[in-house]
This record gives structure tokens, sequence and C-alpha cells, in this order.
């Protein structure tokens, strides 16, 4: 992973959590305390640049990773205007192609757990009830992955895997919207950026929750 990478995942991570660190009180911030949020997603993974068989050598080639469909799990406390939480993803998706060719009996997964810090900007009144709070968030962690393909390489059909994890960071903005006085809708954009196989990977999601506060 390059130094530059490193140094950024660790001043985003410092940054969510010394956000997180500070209660904002006497404020109409909405509910406060424990959450559980549980959502799906569907999300655009980056291509995987890696080798293909040691048969063939040990050039990087392209991985052609299809669009993936993931489920994730937050558990965090919200203390007002500031939240943290841990995120744990988990996405299934597909190999296209391999450096042009078809590829078959394919498979790719990947996920991710971080810690996240995050601020709700504002609760706007919808109404009696309903209030709407968009907010932005970062995290930082670590993700892993699992790609397996076939594909013809130099007029051979050939099959071969990879697996690797290592740190990532995400930055997140959304919208929760409250229905009730401890349920919330949400809907949001996580982008996450890592290392798989000596690559960075990228992965931008539209997620879609629903956030229990107790």
């Amino acid at each position: 992973m390059k130094p530059n990478f490193k140094i950024a995942l660790a001043a985003a991570g410092i940054l969510c959590f010394g956000l997180s660190s500070n209660v904002y009180a006497g404020e109409d911030n909405g509910n406060t305390g424990f959450y559980l949020e549980l959502g799906g997603s569907y999300s655009a993974p980056s291509d995987i640049d890696s080798p293909f068989t040691r048969d063939v050598g040990s050039s990087v080639v392209s991985w052609d990773a299809d669009n993936a469909a993931g489920a994730k799990v937050q558990l965090g406390w919200d203390f007002g205007k500031i939240r943290s939480d841990l995120k744990i993803n988990a996405y299934e998706s597909g190999v296209g192609s391999i450096n042009g060719a078809a590829a078959s009996r394919d498979d790719f997964w990947f996920g991710s757990a971080t810690l996240n810090g995050y601020w709700d900007i504002v609760n706007k009144k919808l109404g009696k009830r309903a209030t709407i709070t968009p907010y932005v968030g970062a995290g930082l962690g670590y993700m892993g992955g699992y790609i397996r393909a076939t594909a013809a390489s130099a007029g051979v059909s050939r099959r071969d895997n990879r697996v690797d994890s290592g740190l990532a960071g995400r930055a997140m903005l959304g919208a929760q919207l409250s229905v009730a006085r401890h349920v919330g809708i949400t809907l949001g954009y996580d982008f996450l950026v890592g290392d798989i196989d000596n690559s960075t990977f990228t992965n931008h999601a539209v997620e879609l929750g629903l956030r229990l506060t107790f």
C-alpha cells in the first residue's frame, strides 16, 4: 500500500473519532443512545488488477468485476449531533471478463469492517412527528476479498483465484427519515477504498437501511 494512502486513512480515522468524542448537549438533536441499523445495497466495484494463473506468468491483468449486491449491519451510539458506530458490509459480485476474455464459473465476494464517525447536520421537522436528518461521515478499518474465475488465456482455458485483505477507508453521506420515535429509514451513498492484491480497490454503493434507536 502506498505511504500517502496510509497517511490519508490514518488522518480520516483520527478526524472521525475526534468528532465522535464531542457530545452536543442542550439541543434538539433527535433520538440519542444505542442504535442498530440493518440494510442492503447495490454497488459498482472497481476492477481487480492482479495476475491470472502462474502458468501465464506474473504479469498483471484486469479482472472485470460485475455490479454487486450487499448487506450491512451497524452498531453505534448517537450522542445528538455526533454519532459513532461499527459498520460491517458483505457483498457478492462476479467477474465479467479477464483481460477482455469472457469469464465463466466466476465469483467475487468482498467485505469490510470500519469504525466511523458522523455529523448529523440538522433535524428538519416534516409535520408533527417525522423529521429528516442529513449526515456526513468517515471511517477507518479493514476489508478483504476473494475472487475466482475461468477464462481463456493463451488459447487455453484456465482457472485461478485470489484472496487478500488490508486497510480500508470510507466516506458516507445520506439522510435519515424518522417515521416513529425510535424508528428511522436511511438512504445514503457509501464510498469504500482499500487495497486488494497490491492494487487500489474502490466500491461505490447506494444503501437503504432501517435504524432502531433504543
